[in-house]
């Protein structure tokens, strides 16, 4: 830090606070300072195990965090001395019995080294690499609250503000979501910039360079998000030194003599040692990375065509087109990182408690609520922190970290499944809780403040606790942790059955990542193949349960083995029984909609055809199986495609087939297309499954529910308003009943509640028909709802045409009377 050290001038032009900010340092090594040390990571990691919920058995599936886990262990299985310590994801057989890699060097080498150290102890079944992995993870998760916790005593001179600041930051969704996942852009990353904050706090306090230079390096070593907060940090404190020396140039009587020694002082500067320091290592890893992945490539790569390079440009956004999407708007963008802000700030049992949650996708427009609570998040922290006097400096560097990392890497941070973008917002929340404790202990004078903080920190204790309970919770809805440890033991066995052996590893199911990363890639003695290859293989494995083909496991029930069996077979066989059935929906391609599976096919084909993205919205029959913010919208988007190649195509035989997989709900419609560039459609088609069984009950469960209230309004329809959402009942009724067009006019108490170009007619027109997802027929009944606006309604007016355009029905209903 600034001392006399570097100019006899600065001794007289920078203020005691900026030299030493915290003269009443706790001593931790006293007991009692040792003592809650280690009381904090011990009671977080009690606390995820115990409370974690299907967390504790280890075999938890399914989240794009989880692909990431499982890309970590496959690098860091690979990573040794039969494949000369190569940074890759893949590793295969060619046709010569040669080893070929699919490199994988985009992040630093260390986090990999951790993880391979960590499964070594282990056996050979995924279920236990998951298991250490997990365990490692959470080490992680708690060493990096720790460091917290150490860093922030520092600051605020008190064990109890840190122990409770620390525990609140932490209780955050984007913390306990990510605490049992091992990759570098999360946990690691994490742990990193944990341990470069201690090490500012102690070479601020203390003067102690060195340590602050090998903690950076250490955290290099995990991840790149520690340039973050490097940014603000050596920028603040550079600038600090910079205004300084300036003020006391201008103010010296031999300016020039002053002025040479102020640039003297500024190039010997700390922060300027620390910017070179990081930029040098960080470029040294990453020059590590690019030789292993020229040498992983036998130099048949040139530089441009690395896969870190290209990952670096895309970053950049200088390898894509990305006109047309929302989230890269700098005003939607900036309003996104505000809402991982308020994400971070608020501990995840108290927006439990609320009744909100989460989505684990972040939507294209972001919510405003929870953006206008990460405003006041990063406003009352920079309030704060410019109220901490000596500091300021260090809770402002937690501030920005976050923003600083998002800017300049906006095309990384937007894609609404790298949601673990918002882990570096963790540190804004701690340095707003801090520095609000610091600032009630200033008001409430330091005897009274201490008793506060004990208080706090005790309760701080049980909201973390019932944070990981709730997100346990929230796991154990979504996976089934006894079916997955059943899934990875027949992985296990078929891994065993086809050791050494030439395998085809055929990516066609949810798990795509799973398969590829463990069947695909670590599997060091087999071969895969993306495409409908029609080379032969020993065997090959699939999800889809063909017993027509040389199946060898008749008796499994999620991963399937067949024996002599080349990748264009399967793909032969799934396109025969597509043409054997009659299709959904015809258009540029012909849709076939099964029990499991939304399949795409069209003969002849070209690769120009498959191209642009292709989109799939399914509508439940009850919303209620939705998402929340998801329920106005009525659907959800298919995401995980069920083929073999990456960007759900497989061409062969001059065709070309995709397929998606469906909810495992019942849905009423499906609405399906191709999307060009800017957004327009090259097609769509709406589908309308025949409702089964289970549909029916569903229908008439809902219809049941809805008719058990009063009706606001009785015609030749019965309707029934519930909250946000107007609903249309008719018994007996039939198709004719249902024929025609609906119209929905809103009235607003506010008339600038309406969008713009709706204000000069006073409503807003939510017409629709009855057809599905909109409504049903079925066992003699029409039903129908339709979602409401958010805003407070005064009128609402709604009938029926029929055609001509004369009204059958209509009423008209006062919301409130």
């Amino acid at each position: 830090p600034l001392t006399t050290s570097h100019h006899p001038l600065i001794a007289t032009t920078i203020p005691p606070a900026m030299l030493s900010f915290a003269s009443k340092r706790p001593r931790l090594s006293e007991w009692r300072g040792w003592l809650a040390a280690l009381a904090l990571p011990l009671f977080m990691f009690a606390a995820l195990i115990a409370l974690g919920g299907d967390r504790w058995h280890f075999y938890r599936w399914g989240g794009l965090h989880d692909f990431a886990t499982a890309k970590t262990l496959t690098v860091a299985e690979n990573l040794s001395t039969e494949h000369n310590f190569l940074l890759t994801r893949g590793v295969w057989l060619n046709e010569d019995g040669g080893f070929e890699y699919e490199a994988y060097g985009r992040f630093p080498i260390g986090g990999f080294v951790l993880a391979r150290l960590a499964i070594l102890p282990f056996g050979d079944g995924l279920a236990d690499k998951l298991f250490a992995a997990r365990i490692l993870a959470m080490l992680m998760f708690c060493g990096a609250a720790t460091c917290a916790f150490l860093a922030v005593a520092r600051i605020a001179g008190s064990r109890r503000i840190a122990l409770a600041a620390t525990l609140l930051a932490f209780s955050g969704f984007y913390a306990i979501y990510y605490a049992d996942s091992l990759f570098s852009d999360g946990v690691m990353d994490l742990f990193g910039a944990a341990l470069v904050f201690h090490g500012m706090a102690v070479f601020v306090q203390e003067g102690r360079f060195r340590q602050l230079l090998i903690k950076t390096c250490a955290a290099l070593l995990l991840g790149w998000h520690v340039y973050g907060l490097l940014i603000p940090f050596i920028a603040l404190g550079f600038g600090g030194e910079a205004l300084a020396l300036a003020r006391s140039a201008i103010a010296s009587s031999e300016k020039s003599k002053a002025t040479r020694a102020a640039l003297m002082s500024l190039i010997r500067s700390r922060y300027a040692a620390l910017a070179a320091v990081s930029i040098l290592f960080g470029s040294a890893l990453l020059a590590f990375n690019l030789a292993n992945e020229y040498a992983a490539y036998g130099g048949e790569r040139t530089f441009s065509e690395l896969p870190s390079v290209n990952s670096a440009l895309r970053r950049l956004g200088q390898t894509e087109t990305y006109e047309g999407y929302a989230e890269l708007e700098w005003g939607n963008f900036i309003r996104r990182q505000l809402y991982r802000a308020g994400v971070a700030s608020a501990p995840y049992a108290a927006v439990r408690a609320v009744g909100y949650d989460f989505p684990t996708y972040e939507p294209t427009v972001t919510p405003i609520v929870p953006s206008v609570l990460g405003l006041a998040a990063a406003g009352a922290a920079l309030a704060a922190a410019a109220l901490a006097r000596g500091r300021r400096f260090l809770l402002m560097t937690a501030v920005l970290f976050g923003f600083c990392w998002a800017i300049p890497m906006r095309h990384q941070t937007f894609p609404p499944d790298h949601f673990f973008e918002g882990l570096p917002y963790v540190w804004l929340a701690l340095a707003l809780f801090a520095a609000a404790l610091m600032g009630a202990r200033r008001r409430l004078g330091e005897r009274v403040g201490e008793r506060a903080a004990l208080g706090i920190g005790a309760a701080a204790a049980l909201v973390f606790a019932l944070s990981v309970f709730h997100a346990g919770q929230r796991d154990r809805d979504a996976v089934e942790a006894e079916r997955e440890k059943a899934e990875m033991a027949e992985f296990d066995a078929i891994r065993e059955t086809t050791r050494g052996k030439r395998v085809e590893v055929l990516k066609y199911d949810s798990l795509a990542n799973l398969w590829k990363y463990y069947l695909g890639g670590t599997y060091r003695d087999g071969r895969r193949l993306d495409a409908c290859d029609p080379r032969g293989a020993d065997f090959a494995v699939s999800a889809h349960r063909d017993a027509s083909l040389n199946l060898i496991t008749p008796d499994n029930r999620f991963a399937f083995l067949y024996e002599g069996l080349a990748p264009l077979d399967m793909c032969r066989a799934e396109r025969r029984t597509l043409e054997s059935a009659q299709p959904a929906a015809r258009s540029a391609f012909d849709v076939y909609l099964r029990d499991d599976s939304l399949s795409y096919l069209k003969a002849p084909c070209e690769p120009s055809d498959y191209a642009a993205p292709f989109y799939a919205y399914a509508y439940p029959v009850d919303r209620n199986e939705l998402s929340p913010s998801k329920r106005r919208e009525g659907y959800s988007e298919l995401r995980r495609w069920r083929s073999w190649l990456p960007d759900g195509a497989a061409a062969f035989d001059g065709a070309c087939l995709m397929a998606l997989r469906l909810p495992d709900y019942p849905i009423s419609a499906v609405r399906t297309g191709q999307r060009l560039p800017g957004g327009a459609r090259a097609w769509e088609v709406s589908i309308t499954p025949p409702p089964d069984a289970e549909a029916l009950a569903l229908y008439e469960r809902i219809y049941q529910t809805v008719a058990s209230s009063e009706p606001v309004a009785r015609t030749t329809f019965d309707l029934y308003l519930d909250g946000d959402a107007l609903s249309y009942l008719k018994a007996p009724c039939d198709e004719s009943d249902a024929r025609g067009r609906f119209f929905l006019s809103v009235h607003p108490a506010d008339v600038e509640d309406l969008p713009s170009d709706r204000r000069g007619v006073g409503h807003e027109s939510l017409n629709f028909t009855f057809a599905p997802p909109a409504g049903a027929v079925f066992n003699g009944k029409c039903m129908a709802t339709r979602q409401l606006p958010d805003y407070e309604i005064a009128i609402i007016e709604t009938g029926q045409w029929i055609p001509g355009g004369e009204r059958l029905w209509s009423a008209e209903i006062v919301v409130g009377r």
